[in-house]
């Protein structure tokens, strides 16, 4: 049977239903938008004024670009996550001015850039520390590390038209209603000064440094990857000479931060140590006619790198080595000199050696043979006859 055509009654109608569908669909999706924009759960808009913030665990790179925008300072801490256990208050004590901690978990190389880009975007900066981590700078120049997680790129510049996965998103305007609500479902942190602290959620001791490590495999928790010096150099000629070079009047402390002696250890095991120390040695070459570039290194500290009982990981230090770094970095006394390097270089490889004997490796994870080993090896050198 044969079906006619439809009557213009019903195809007025229709076109009113459909109408009315796609509109009431645009008016709904508005009113989400506007709820998400209104709240701004992570402060893309402007730092939270509605409702205290909230710092969501490992919500860095979606919160960060929202700091790095509105919040005032005039210092930037930039670092993986053994930075994020240090307060802005600190960094401000000990290098003046008002200071803004933009650290993020396995950050890479390219996402320090981008950090710092938005962040050169907002203002132009007195200081910026870069604490500097051997495996940003692993794989490709545009690499990031598996477990970072997400990037919303589309946070950190200032299109406001590529905005909409922010202010549509259904995580996020869930977020938004719980602020509203008051309800606390998910872990977070409401201290502006403090957003990414967790030195006070972890254990810091020997015993638990050494909980379920293999001693003679150490990599083998960390699956850290392996990387090149020609890798490295080019990542670091991509990520971060450009910001060095193209922000003459901002002051740059580039930090070689205290991991535990186990680190190096690992990286021998791994026939990493070589590596490493070429390109510290690099980018001490490619930054020294910088006027405005300083390298601080605390490495080879051993009263700090073989005290055990001051990390809680092999890399993660307590938050007193934190302000200890910050504030090698902003007195201007330990910057590297040629000198410096050859002499740190010569010290680590010599607490390697130290370590990789059987004898010397149970030692460190003595305490007592620990802490005296540690004076030992920090012992200026004997002077030569």
């Amino acid at each position: 049977m044969a079906v006619g055509p439809a009557s213009p009654l019903v195809e007025r109608r229709a076109r009113r239903w459909f109408t009315a569908v796609v509109a009431a669909t645009l008016a709904l999706l508005g009113a989400c938008a506007a709820f998400v924009w209104w709240v701004d759960p992570f402060q893309q808009y402007r730092l939270a004024s509605h409702y205290p913030p909230r710092f969501y665990t490992l919500h860095h790179r979606y919160i960060n670009p929202g700091l790095a925008k509105h919040q005032s300072y005039d210092t930037v801490v930039s670092g993986s996550s053994i930075m994020e256990s240090t307060p802005n208050s600190v960094v401000a004590r000990h290098c003046g001015g008002i200071a803004v901690n933009l650290s993020m978990p396995a950050m890479s190389a390219a996402e320090r850039k981008l950090m710092l880009d938005t962040a050169f975007e907002s203002r132009q900066l007195k200081r910026a520390i870069l604490v500097l981590d051997f495996n940003e700078f692993a794989g490709q120049p545009d690499a990031r590390q598996d477990v970072a997680g997400p990037l919303p790129a589309y946070l950190y510049d200032r299109n406001p038209f590529n905005d909409l996965p922010y202010l549509l998103s259904w995580n996020v305007l869930l977020r938004s209603w719980h602020i509203v609500r008051g309800e606390e479902s998910e872990t977070y942190r409401s201290d502006p000064d403090a957003p990414w602290f967790w030195g006070g959620l972890k254990r810091f001791g020997r015993d638990e440094v050494l909980r379920g490590l293999d001693l003679a495999h150490l990599n083998v928790r960390f699956q850290q990857p392996r990387r090149t010096l020609p890798g490295m150099r080019a990542s670091f000629e991509r990520n971060v000479l450009p910001l060095l070079r193209g922000h003459p009047h901002t002051e740059f402390d580039l930090v070689w931060p205290p991991y535990s002696i186990l680190v190096w250890l690992d990286f021998a095991q791994r026939d990493q140590l070589d590596v490493s120390f070429a390109f510290k040695r690099y980018v001490y070459e490619a930054t020294r006619d910088l006027p405005n570039v300083s390298i601080i290194d605390l490495q080879d500290e051993a009263t700090i790198t073989h005290d055990l009982d001051r990390y809680t990981d092999l890399y993660h230090f307590d938050p007193g080595i934190n302000e200890r770094l910050i504030e090698a970095a902003c007195s201007g006394r330990e910057r590297t000199t040629l000198e410096r390097l050859d002499e740190s270089e010569r010290r680590l490889r010599a607490q390697v050696q130290a370590i990789e004997t059987p004898s010397g490796l149970a030692r460190l994870v003595d305490r007592e043979g620990s802490a005296a080993e540690a004076a030992r090896l920090a012992a200026p050198p004997a002077p030569r006859k």
